[in-house]
């Protein structure tokens, strides 16, 4: 079985033989790995847990999450069918009440 450094050797060796395009390829696949191992961690902690978490790390796990949930809010008819009302739309005139 291959140590982490032989690893981290062989990578760089391979890496190094391909176009710079290339190497952003593999360079957008270990981030992809990286936050879909994060999102899995995430995923198997409790809210407690999270909550207890420091700030920082805790926005690290959530990152992609608050990610999609601002998504969802910019895209999800269900989400934005309220956002087309405007002041006009609250404002209460000529209320009584007995």
């Amino acid at each position: 079985m291959q140590t982490t450094i032989e690893y981290e050797q062989i990578i760089l060796s391979k890496l190094r033989q391909l176009s710079p395009t290339q190497q952003q390829e593999v360079l957008n696949f270990t981030e992809f790995l990286r936050q879909k191992s994060t999102s899995e961690i995430a995923s198997a902690l409790s809210l407690q847990q999270l909550a207890q978490l420091p700030i920082a790390e805790r926005h690290q796990y959530l990152k992609a999450s608050i990610a999609a949930t601002a998504n969802d809010f910019l895209t999800d008819p269900e989400l934005t069918e309220f956002s087309i009302l405007d002041s006009e739309d609250w404002e209460c005139k000529n209320l009584t009440f007995n």
